[in-house]
């Protein structure tokens, strides 16, 4: 542990052809500040093969904060530490796909055995391609039973999504069911002490020189994923020759720049906000109370203030005339979910980052 972010070693997937690897993780290695502390809980459990008594493990998060990287570092660390052991790595789009062909070519008893005889079952974007059904498939119900499976035989079944099971459209009772029944491990993109770190790794397996003061304003004043924080250093140290440094005022003006370009429209904080959060537009303009339109809706109406810089008449005007009382109500709501609700967190740290760079 360095100041509070846990180095958890993986293998990976590097950026650049460097020795840095995407999502918070470095030389293989995923960097869980504060905002990822279960992750170190879950993945400890699973390497370390207890008992599979919060199987399945379900990782979701939005783009960028490392699903991927997780479930095929943990697939890697596994074969590589249990040499003979069955790992099933797949995609829901795969799995539903993989067992359609195998009831057309009659071979469902082999698509069985190899998922529901795995030792480690890895099913990766859990989504609508899962979804469809017909009278000879319905992926779904397969996966249940595989993972009902794998529940009575103690071994692990780890599933990733971009939601958690309970905001995922279209799925069945059953699966929910399961899902909900082991560990949701919500993934955020890396905070202040997480950036500081990979910032530093970043610079260093390019040979740059980073002061420990620049790192710390680049990582309190820049947010993102892993892959977006590389983007904004190389593009900061790029004005700074062999032997130049970046020093904290530069450091400080950098960051001031790119909070200062062009201040996105209501219209494309509103279409962010609805995009993050699977909504249709519309909706969320409407007097609809559901509760991902309510967050999305609160979402929209906070970084329209905050980045936006727009008038809460003009914000209440464009979702669907309400008043200013109600949206300065909203606003406080969301600024309260950001302190305590991870998803919310994650979602604003995301859009707020999107949001500057258009």
């Amino acid at each position: 542990m360095v100041d509070g972010v846990v180095d958890i070693p993986l293998p990976g997937c590097m950026v650049e052809g460097s020795t840095t690897w995407v999502c918070g993780c470095t030389s293989g290695n995923f960097l869980a500040g504060p905002e990822n502390r279960l992750v170190v809980v879950a993945v400890r459990h699973i390497l370390e093969r207890r008992k599979a008594d919060y199987s399945p493990v379900v990782f979701h998060g939005a783009c960028g904060t490392g699903k991927s990287h997780l479930a095929a570092g943990i697939a890697a660390a596994w074969q590589k530490r249990y040499r003979g052991q069955r790992v099933a790595h797949t995609s829901a789009a795969d799995f539903a796909r993989d067992l359609a062909e195998a009831i057309e070519t009659q071979a469902v008893d082999e698509f069985r055995a190899k998922h529901r005889g795995a030792d480690l079952l890895i099913v990766e974007d859990l989504g609508r391609p899962i979804y469809r059904r017909s009278d000879k498939l319905n992926a779904q119900e397969e996966l249940v039973a595989a993972m009902d499976a794998l529940s009575a035989a103690r071994r692990w079944v780890i599933v990733t999504a971009s939601t958690a099971p309970g905001d995922l459209p279209g799925i069945l009772p059953a699966l929910l069911s399961r899902l909900s029944g082991g560990l949701t491990v919500p993934l955020s993109p890396p905070g202040p002490e997480a950036r500081l770190l990979l910032l530093q790794r970043l610079a260093q397996s390019r040979g740059m020189k980073l002061p420990a003061a620049t790192a710390r304003v680049l990582a309190d004043g820049l947010s993102g994923t892993a892959l977006e924080l590389a983007g904004a250093l190389w593009e900061a140290m790029e004005p700074c020759g062999d032997n130049d440094l970046l020093d904290p005022a530069a450091a400080r003006e950098y960051v001031d720049r790119r909070r200062l370009r062009r201040l996105p429209s209501l219209h494309e904080i509103a279409l962010a906000a609805a995009r993050h959060f699977a909504v249709r537009l519309a909706d969320m303009r409407g007097p609809s109370r559901r509760r991902a339109l309510v967050a999305a809706r609160g979402v929209a109406m906070y970084l329209a203030r905050r980045i936006g810089r727009i008038q809460l008449n003009t914000i209440g005007r464009y979702f669907g005339g309400r008043d200013h009382a109600t949206v300065l109500h909203g606003i406080r709501r969301t600024e309260t979910c950001l302190k305590h609700d991870p998803n919310i967190h994650e979602a604003i740290d995301l859009l707020q980052n999107a949001l500057w760079k258009t």
